[in-house]
């Protein structure tokens, strides 16, 4: 069922759900991630300022699980926009990364 209309969604309200879903996607907390959003070619456009998550250096498996930081930047790039076009129910036109350094995860002592 359809309803005929219009719904406005602030921008602000578009940069506040583009950071809860880019810190997910990404895999970091939501204070580290900085979104501005705005409407570009009849849709959204976002940019993301985030560090990446990488493995411990330790872990050699790990580090080559993780691959290029081309190839998983581009695979945070489509799943942040296919993600936001489902959330927001506007396309997500384009999506900018920038990846601000790395955070790696914390070790936890085992008593």
């Amino acid at each position: 069922m359809s309803v005929a209309g219009r719904v406005d969604v602030r921008e602000r309200v578009i940069r506040k759900v583009s950071e809860k879903v880019a810190s997910e996607v990404i895999g970091v907390e939501i204070g580290r991630v900085s979104v501005a959003a705005s409407d570009y070619r009849d849709g959204v456009a976002v940019r993301i300022d985030s560090p990446m998550p990488v493995p411990s250096l330790d872990d050699s498996d790990a580090v080559a699980a993780a691959g290029a930081v081309v190839e998983t930047a581009g695979r945070i790039q489509a799943q942040v926009k296919d993600e936001l076009s489902r959330v927001l129910g506007r396309p997500v036109t384009r999506v900018d990364i920038t990846i601000s350094g790395a955070v790696t995860p914390t070790r936890r002592r085992v008593r």
